[in-house]
């Protein structure tokens, strides 16, 4: 119940957001707004003021403000103060004006996460010292071991893993002379970031990382044998481990065959043959745990705030588009998307990490309603300001059959999004396979 109810207050303030844009453009236009509502359905209370009626209504699942003569048909659309009879700029900003709103949230909201205080890895601010490297990473080509401390990239000084990061990450496909030590010995090595989409430079450098498990999977391999919070794996087969990466491959590479795991618990140490159970999706082992990062507590102050909140929102429109691109091609399965069902389990996770990490993710989902509702697919804002563009560019209004026939399709194509992306959170949240069902 908690889940649901931070769900929908963060859900009512998207809405108000984005619908209170369109309601103040409206209102500067002098266009008459008969009703602003949170929610659709029947009218449950709300009360009126001047013209419009402020309503709650019965299905808390998005808002609506209700224009005079939105629709061409309508009775009233020949009035004066009718959203019709305004001129293309003013339909143009009233429309553009609730997208605009869940764009600009975010940039009050992330730099509030700064303030705040914000859990970061406490290795950002360990001395740079690599302590794994990935295979057939543009790392491994160019010769880098593990133990090697980053002393300067491009002839700048690294003192922190932060700074190596950011350097790395902000030069994708770009050579970088790195300077190291190597058993005390300076060396000089080339490499090349490989572009990551909207994730920048990719190096296959990593830090130190325990293998120390930070928490266990209800009903998994790691619980059934018994593995808690806090074990960390000392060795594998007899081989030593000595980061999380290599004892995760290990893992990954022997689905369902026998590996003998030591693991050290406080003072104790205890050992066991464990199989990892067999994912279905990859073919790969999987054991059930996840690592245990240590984290610290920052807070900025104003204009490093503003700075790291500008940059985390320009971060998420470059994933964003990444991700459409990459399912309007092909490359990403409508599988991996969510819809109400996991944004809800999403917030509640969310709020019961803090504050910061709750605030942050309002702003994710500001952004995301902002750029989706700019899509040109009819019903949404996006296909009333191309509507609206093919009006300005013709210098007559678009015909309205030919309106009510595209967003009909609009609405279908909308429906059947929705239900595929509801079936994929309903499958995530079954606790067997549907095809395991039905067999």
């Amino acid at each position: 119940m908690l889940t649901l109810g931070i769900f929908l207050v963060v859900l009512g303030i998207l809405v108000f957001v984005h619908e209170l844009g369109h309601f103040l453009l409206a209102k500067r236009a002098k266009v008459r707004v008969e009703a602003f509502s949170f929610g659709f359905g029947p009218r449950i209370f709300g009360w009126k003021r001047g013209e419009t009626d402020y309503r709650i209504s019965a299905v808390p699942l998005g808002g609506y403000v209700k224009m005079t003569g939105e629709d061409p048909s309508d009775e009233g659309a020949t009035q004066q103060d009718s959203f019709t009879k305004k001129s293309v700029s003013d339909r143009m900003k009233i429309v553009l004006a609730g997208p605009l709103m869940n764009l600009l949230l975010p940039f009050f909201l992330m730099p509030l996460v700064y303030l705040v205080g914000i859990d970061q890895p406490t290795y950002l601010d360990a001395t740079p010292v690599v302590g794994w490297v990935e295979e057939e990473s543009p790392a491994r080509k160019a010769g880098f071991e593990r133990g090697d401390r980053i002393q300067a990239i491009q002839d700048e000084a690294v003192a922190t893993w932060e700074r190596a990061k950011i350097l790395f990450v902000s030069n994708p496909n770009q050579p970088l002379r790195v300077s190291i030590l190597r058993n005390g010995a300076p060396m000089a090595l080339e490499i090349t970031p490989e572009s990551a989409g909207s994730s920048g430079g990719y190096t296959g450098l990593l830090p130190e990382m325990l293998p120390v498990i930070g928490s266990v999977s209800p009903d998994s391999v790691a619980e059934k044998a018994n593995l808690q919070s806090g074990d960390r794996i000392a060795s594998i087969d007899g081989e030593p481990i000595f980061h999380w990466i290599q004892m995760a491959n290990i893992i990954r590479a022997h689905p369902e065959d026998p590996l003998l795991f030591a693991f050290q618990r406080g003072a104790e140490t205890f050992s066991q043959t464990i199989r990892p159970a067999r994912d279905a999706e990859t073919d790969s082992g999987l054991l059930g745990i996840t690592h245990r990062e240590e984290t610290v507590l920052k807070r900025y102050g104003l204009w490093k705030s503003l700075k790291s909140g500008v940059r985390d929102i320009y971060n998420s429109i470059l994933l964003t588009f990444y991700v459409l691109g990459k399912l309007f091609t092909g490359g990403l399965s409508i599988k991996t998307l969510g819809g109400p069902i996991l944004i809800a389990k999403m917030t509640g996770d969310a709020a019961r990490v803090g504050l910061a990490s709750l605030i942050s993710f309002v702003a994710f989902l500001s952004l995301q309603l902002g750029i989706l509702n700019l899509l040109p697919i009819p019903v949404l804002d996006g296909g009333h300001l191309a509507f609206l563009t093919l009006e300005a560019l013709l210098r007559r209004p678009i015909n309205v059959k030919i309106r009510e026939a595209a967003q009909q399709v609009g609405f279908v194509l909308l429906l059947v999004f929705i239900l595929i992306i509801s079936y994929n959170d309903i499958l995530r949240v079954l606790p067997i396979h549907v095809e395991e069902f039905f067999k």
